[in-house]
């Protein structure tokens, strides 16, 4: 049975709070819901726009609902509710409503909305999975970015290599090209001493004369190796500006993949941030 100053004190407490209550509903930001028992049944229920469990005023309380465990402990109770119980996920808060003499006479629930909450927490999860996914692809490009900077490099060192070979090169071709003018001067001489000779200098004038054509063609050879050579030391100058312009692009894409990657990491800890701010509602 009720007491009858137990019954005074919820009837003055419960007109308090449906004057009030619609008021405070209109107050909050999010979706929510209020309910209001006596220590055996609902007494007042204000649905929210989606937050509704349609308590019935007048149903009594069930023995396994956390109204109770407010009842018989006097202490206030919160609790999750899955989406899957109401169709709306809401958080539940619980207060004993207590009389002058601190005993408890009631219970007075707020139930809000935690849609917004479900939305921040999959945004924040999905920007914590994309920001893993950037992170990992920053890594395998400041990777190869990395690989492509030492092959450079190397490209780089060998074509000076090659220029110091080259430069060998070009002397061996200045000595094939004095051999090439000191043998067209010596078969110029034989042919001057063959030519006094006479008869007996013909045999000596034929040598004379191979002489001259073996170093006119040495000659030839040499200036055309010499255009060669001057062809392929352009070439590799050119590649050495390309590698040097190459060397400078890849290192401001290793600072842009650093700048990236801090972007990243600060995607993450804002998910984090966003994931700790939905659990606070």
């Amino acid at each position: 049975m009720r007491d009858l100053g137990q019954n005074v004190a919820m009837n003055d407490v419960l007109e308090h709070l449906k004057a009030v209550l619609p008021m405070i509903q209109q107050l909050f930001p999010l979706d929510v819901m209020f309910g209001v028992t006596d220590r055996e049944s609902f007494l007042y229920y204000l649905p929210g726009k989606e937050v509704d469990v349609k308590l019935p005023v007048g149903a009594p309380i069930p023995e396994k609902a956390g109204f109770k465990k407010v009842l018989e402990s006097g202490q206030p109770a919160f609790s999750n509710v899955p989406k899957e119980v109401y169709g709306v996920p809401f958080k539940s808060s619980s207060l004993p409503i207590k009389n002058a003499d601190g005993t408890t006479i009631g219970v007075i629930t707020l139930g809000i909305s935690l849609v917004n909450q479900e939305m921040l927490s999959c945004t924040a999860q999905a920007m914590a999975a994309s920001s893993e996914e950037i992170s990992a692809t920053i890594e395998e490009i400041a990777a190869r970015a990395t690989g492509l900077a030492d092959l450079i490099n190397i490209l780089k060192t060998d074509g000076e290599r090659m220029v110091k070979d080259l430069e060998k090169t070009n002397e061996i071709v200045e000595f094939i090209r004095r051999i090439a003018a000191n043998s067209n001067l010596l078969g110029l001489n034989a042919a001057i001493e063959a030519a006094r000779a006479g008869d007996n200098g013909r045999g000596f004038a034929v040598v004379a004369n191979e002489i001259r054509n073996m170093a006119v063609s040495s000659a030839s050879s040499t200036q055309d190796i010499t255009k060669i050579l001057m062809s392929i030391q352009t070439g590799i100058r050119e590649l050495e500006n390309k590698l040097a312009s190459c060397a400078e692009q890849s290192e401001l894409q290793a600072k842009a993949t650093e700048q990236i990657s801090i972007a990243a990491q600060q995607l993450a800890s804002s998910a984090t941030d966003i994931e700790k701010v939905s659990r606070l509602i």
